[in-house]
């Protein structure tokens, strides 16, 4: 017997070059970016965004020079962003058990952290989830 399966979430994965250092080094812009993707993907804040910085002081082999971390637990997963402010660098995850539409939000991404080129993958999380479990 096989089993019903259902699409469990979503993951948005935004990974963006060549970004000014003043915008990655802004730790309210990543409060800002935190609270902004997860209204325009229309997703629910269960905390505040915890944004916190590193000096890069114990990265492996150079590759992480510092930034800001940050996380925003929502109600249907969760939201983060990684800064590495000297390397132009910053990696954004939006995973969610929800749909949701990327074009709003990549247009914000696109236009606050100003970069020169982006890689932008969505994938389909839990494709295996077995129906039963949805109620």
């Amino acid at each position: 017997m096989s089993l019903d399966t259902v699409q469990f979430g979503e993951h948005l994965i935004y990974d963006a070059y060549g970004c000014p250092f003043e915008v990655l080094n802004d730790e309210n812009l990543c409060k800002k970016i935190l609270l902004d993707l997860c209204d325009l993907a229309g997703m629910h804040a269960l905390i505040e965004p915890h944004v916190i910085k590193s000096d890069g002081s114990i990265a492996l082999n150079g590759k992480d020079p510092g930034g800001f971390s940050g996380f925003l637990i929502i109600e249907e997963s969760h939201i983060s962003v990684h800064t590495f402010i000297k390397r132009g660098y910053v990696t954004i995850d939006l995973y969610s058990c929800k749909e949701f539409n990327t074009q709003k939000p990549l247009a914000y991404l696109n236009s606050v952290l100003k970069p020169k080129n982006a890689d932008i993958l969505k994938m389909t999380r839990g494709l295996k989830y077995p129906k039963e479990n949805i109620y």
